[in-house]
C-alpha cells in the first residue's frame, strides 16, 4: 500500500487549490477523480460557470445587436443553437488541458489516479483493486443537479447542465424547473437562441438567496424579452408526449398543464458521497448527504476535511478554491483559517446581471429592528443613460451607528464586476464618505456604487453629475 501525506478525493476547483498549497508545501499528495462524474476541473469548467457563460455571451452577441435601442442600428443575422454547443464545448476542451490537465503534471509532488474511490477505513481509500493510505483526507467530490421527486420523470429524458451540451438538435420549447442561478441563466440562454423558454419556480419568487427588490428586477426585464416565468409552483406529475413531455403542476392553488419539447432542471444540488463509504471513515453526513465540517472545514475526524460544493455551504467555484486553499493550511500548519462568508461576492450573469455581498436588508431589519439603506435607480448613472441601458437598482446596507457599509445588491449591467467594489468597501470598513471622497472615473457604470453613497445625504434628483 501506498502511504501519502494527504489523499485529495475528487478533482474540481477545491481539490485543484487543495492540490497546489500541498505541492508547495512539499507534502506528497494523491489526487482521485472519478471522471464518469466529471472530468478533471469538475463542474465549473466543465459544465458549470464556464460554459453557461460561453453560451450567455454567444446569444447575447446575437440577441442585443438584433433588438437595438439605438435608432440607428439596425442588425439581422442568424444564431445556431447546436453550432453553439459545439463551439462551447471546444472551448471547454482547451480550458481543461490548460487550467487543469496541464497543471496537474507540473505538481512535483502531487500524483493523479483516476477512478471512483472510496473509504476503507479512516485513513485508507480504495480505487478499484488498490488501497492507498494518507496521513490526512480532504473530501472534494462536488454536487450536482437535484432531481426533484416529481411523479413519472424516471421516465423521461430530462435536460441538466452536464448533458445539455450533448444536445444534437434545438428544441422548439423548453420548460426549466427552478429560477435559482442555473435556472435564470439557462433561460435567457435558451430564449436568446429562439427557443420558447417557460420558468416554473416553488417559492414565491426568483432568485430567493437574493434581495426581494433584485429578485424582482430581474424578473421583470427578462419577462419583458419574452421569457414566460411563474412563481409558486408545485410541480406533480410529466409524462411523455408525442411532440415532448406534459407537465401537471399546481400554481398558486391551481392547476395547470404546461407541454414542451424538453424539460430543464435546475433544481439545486446533491452532494456526490452515496458512493465513498463515508460511514467507513466515521466521517458524519447531514440528512441531505453534505459532509458536515467545522468552520476550519474539519469533518466529524480530526485528519479529515472537505471543501466546495461537497459541504452544501456556498456553492460558488471562488468559495470552494479559498476552502480547499485554508482546508490544507489547516491540515499541515494548524493556521486555523476560516473564511468570512459575509465578504463573498456572488452573481448571476442574466442579463440584467445580479450581484451582492454582505448583508441584506430585510437580514439587518431582523438584527436591529432598523436599517440605514438606500436604493436608486440605475438612470442616475450617465453612463447607463449614454449606452441606453439604465435596466436595474443598486441597494446598499449600512451600519446604521457609523455609517459603514455592510451590503451592496445591483441588478444591471456590468453588475458581477462591479460589486468587487463593494466587496472591498465592506471588507475595508469604510463608510459612505470614504466612498464619497474617492474619485471615480467618469462616465462608468461602477459609479453607481458612488450614486448610492451619495443617496443617503443628498437627492440624486437634484444633483448635477461630478459635484463630488
Amino acid at each position: 500500500m501506498t502511504k501519502y501525506d494527504l489523499i485529495i478525493l475528487g478533482g474540481g476547483a477545491a481539490a485543484f487549490a487543495a492540490a497546489n498549497r500541498a505541492n508547495l508545501l512539499g507534502k506528497k499528495t494523491l489526487m482521485i477523480n472519478d471522471s464518469k462524474i466529471l472530468p478533471l476541473g469538475g463542474t465549473c469548467v466543465n459544465v458549470g460557470c464556464v460554459p453557461s457563460k460561453i453560451m450567455l455571451h454567444q446569444g447575447s452577441e446575437y440577441y442585443y445587436p438584433a433588438h437595438s435601442s439605438f435608432k440607428a442600428v439596425k442588425v439581422k443575422g442568424t444564431a445556431d443553437f447546436v453550432e453553439a454547443l459545439k463551439e462551447t464545448k471546444q472551448m471547454i476542451e482547451g480550458f481543461r488541458k490548460k487550467n487543469y490537465g496541464n497543471v496537474i503534471k507540473k505538481q512535483e509532488h502531487v500524483g493523479y489516479k483516476e477512478g471512483k474511490a472510496s473509504f476503507v477505513d479512516e485513513h485508507t481509500v480504495s480505487v478499484g483493486d488498490s488501497e492507498y493510505s494518507a496521513d490526512y483526507i480532504l473530501i472534494a467530490t462536488g454536487a450536482s443537479t437535484s432531481v426533484p421527486p416529481i411523479e413519472g420523470i424516471e421516465k423521461i429524458a430530462y435536460l441538466t447542465n452536464k448533458n445539455v451540451f450533448e444536445l444534437k438538435k434545438k428544441p422548439k420549447s423548453v420548460i426549466i424547473l427552478g429560477a435559482g442561478p442555473q435556472g435564470m441563466e439557462f433561460s435567457q440562454i435558451f430564449h436568446h437562441f429562439g427557443i420558447k423558454t417557460t420558468v416554473l419556480q416553488r417559492s414565491d419568487r426568483v432568485l430567493p438567496k437574493f434581495d426581494p427588490d433584485i429578485s424582482a428586477e430581474v424578473q421583470r426585464h427578462l419577462q419583458a424579452e419574452g421569457i414566460q416565468i411563474l412563481t409558486g409552483v408545485e410541480a406533480k406529475e410529466v409524462k411523455k408526449t408525442k411532440t415532448g413531455l406534459q407537465l401537471t403542476a399546481v400554481v398558486k392553488g391551481k392547476k395547470r398543464t404546461f407541454s414542451a419539447a424538453a424539460l430543464f432542471l435546475g433544481t439545486g444540488l446533491q452532494p456526490h458521497t452515496k458512493k465513498l463509504e463515508a460511514q467507513n471513515a466515521g466521517v458524519k453526513l447531514d440528512k441531505r448527504g453534505f459532509v458536515k465540517v467545522n468552520r476550519h472545514f474539519r469533518t466529524s475526524r480530526q485528519h479529515i476535511f472537505a471543501a466546495g460544493d461537497v459541504t452544501g455551504m456556498m456553492p460558488l467555484e471562488t468559495t470552494a478554491a479559498k476552502e480547499g486553499n485554508l482546508a490544507v493550511l489547516n491540515m499541515f500548519e494548524n493556521a486555523k483559517k476560516s473564511i468570512n462568508y459575509r465578504q463573498v461576492p456572488y452573481a448571476v450573469f442574466t442579463s440584467p446581471e445580479a450581484a451582492a455581498v454582505g448583508i441584506t436588508e430585510a437580514e439587518y431589519m431582523q438584527r436591529y429592528k432598523t436599517c440605514m439603506c438606500s436604493t436608486i435607480k440605475l438612470d442616475h448613472v450617465e453612463k447607463a443613460l449614454a449606452i441606453k441601458d439604465a435596466r436595474g437598482i443598486i441597494k446598499m446596507v449600512l451600519e446604521h451607528r457609523t455609517r459603514r457599509v455592510l451590503g451592496v445588491q445591483i441588478a444591471g449591467p456590468q453588475a458581477a464586476d462591479i460589486i468587487t467594489l463593494a466587496t472591498y468597501a465592506i471588507r475595508n470598513k469604510m463608510t459612505i464618505d470614504d466612498i464619497k471622497d474617492t474619485v471615480h472615473v467618469f462616465p462608468t457604470l461602477s459609479e453607481m456604487i458612488k450614486k448610492v453613497a451619495q443617496s443617503f445625504t443628498q437627492n440624486l434628483n437634484e444633483m448635477a453629475c461630478c459635484v463630488e
